[in-house]
């Protein structure tokens, strides 16, 4: 190639870089961070859940839910958030659930990703021990299921695009487990007992369920004949945002139920990208 086609080609993807703008604030620049269309002043911006106050909800300031005895009943092992649910994340949010914003899924993808990755290291080293194995060996990737009239409005479930991108990227399972028969309405307008009430019966298990775990099923019992660990089904079920815990405890339930009427141990952790 020339020296004129070359220079032509350089400058084409320098214009194209210094083009692009930023999908959060606008802006027309050719600095990125390593975030899908992200300037690097907004991946600054970003509110990361570092340090953790509550080892149940993962929540970065004391939490006075998680000890309360209508919460000593848990159906997961714990929740982690990636960030805080701060003012910019409802925002972004909100341009992917609500206004279709299809740029903003990269962006969120990778921010999943980075706390499932955080996840990883925090629990690698619980293998034998009350968490029973690690998050090394999550089997299933599974999803908050969104009723048909609110899949019918947006077109899509946000918490399984979330969830297939952690799949994607860590070469894992997703199966959609869950289904949600009836709509419950925004929980955001909700106080939270009618949130907690509203979501006992709101989720039912697919009814294919134990058919698309069968395989995961036989390498758990492999195991156990292998080794001295007690070992269980490891799921991670993915959700958007986490608020009172209502949700990921109810769908929890309906599948630790249904697993241990075939006598299946389920080690359920739960993943959301905002914590409020």
């Amino acid at each position: 190639m020339g020296m004129i086609p070359r220079t032509r080609l350089f400058l084409n993807w320098l214009f194209h870089r210094q083009s692009q703008t930023c999908v959060a604030c606008g802006t027309l620049t050719g600095h990125f961070s390593e975030f899908t269309g992200l300037c690097t002043h907004c991946s600054t911006q970003i509110p990361w859940v570092y340090n953790i106050r509550c080892a149940h909800c993962g929540r970065p300031t004391s939490c006075l839910d998680c000890v309360r005895p209508d919460r000593l009943v848990r159906y997961y092992v714990c929740n982690r958030s990636a960030t805080s649910y701060t003012p910019m994340m409802k925002e972004w949010i909100g341009q992917f659930k609500y206004r279709g914003n299809e740029k903003f899924g990269p962006l969120l993808g990778e921010i999943m990703n980075r706390a499932y990755q955080a996840m990883r290291h925090e629990f690698a080293g619980h293998k034998c021990n009350r968490f029973k194995q690690s998050l090394w060996d999550v089997d299933i990737v599974t999803c908050v299921p969104v009723s048909e009239k609110r899949l019918t409005e947006r077109g899509f479930n946000q918490a399984e695009i979330l969830a297939e991108e952690i799949a994607k990227r860590n070469k894992l399972p997703f199966l959609p487990l869950l289904v949600r028969p009836q709509d419950t309405g925004k929980q955001s307008f909700k106080s939270k007992n009618e949130r907690m009430n509203t979501m006992n019966n709101a989720f039912s298990v697919h009814p294919n369920m134990m058919n698309l775990m069968k395989s995961f099923i036989l390498k758990v019992e492999s195991r156990r004949a292998t080794e001295e660990c007690t070992h269980s089904v490891t799921i991670l079920l993915v959700d958007d945002i986490y608020t009172t815990g209502s949700t990921l405890q109810a769908c929890a339930r309906v599948l630790r139920e249904k697993a241990l009427e075939r006598g299946v141990h389920l080690a359920i952790f739960c993943l959301t990208l905002a914590r409020s």
